[in-house]
């Protein structure tokens, strides 16, 4: 096997590094250096962004308010006010669709959510 002397000090050590050492450690860097590019291009979705198709469950019967029911639910756990434009029953499992402040929308289907709001 061979070996490539990189640097040489003026006392009796030598740093030795093989052929194997000096591929591992480039693989790795070069690894290393792709998880930081891409690390560069992943959207972190916090605050009301990261609310947005998040299930939830109903802690109570929602009160109606004409149109509109209003009640708590359990998200990420955490209790927060929800409204919703259907009546919900203790313990439904919804999914929110967007938020206004600290008031979550729900819906009953993760697929027929609104991501534009």
């Amino acid at each position: 096997m061979y070996r490539v002397y990189i640097i040489e000090l003026p006392f009796e050590y030598t740093l030795n590094l093989t052929t194997t050492d000096l591929i591992l450690g480039g693989a790795l860097l070069l690894f290393i250096l792709m998880l930081t590019v891409k690390s560069f291009f992943i959207k972190v979705q916090g605050g009301s962004e990261g609310l947005v198709n998040q299930r939830v469950v109903a802690l109570g019967d929602f009160l109606g308010k004409g149109e509109i029911f209003e009640g708590q639910v359990l998200c990420m756990g955490e209790r927060w006010i929800a409204r919703a434009d259907f009546p919900v029953k203790k313990d439904d499992c919804l999914f929110v669709s967007h938020s206004e402040g600290l008031i979550l929308f729900l819906n009953i289907n993760k697929s027929n959510l609104e991501t534009t709001k």
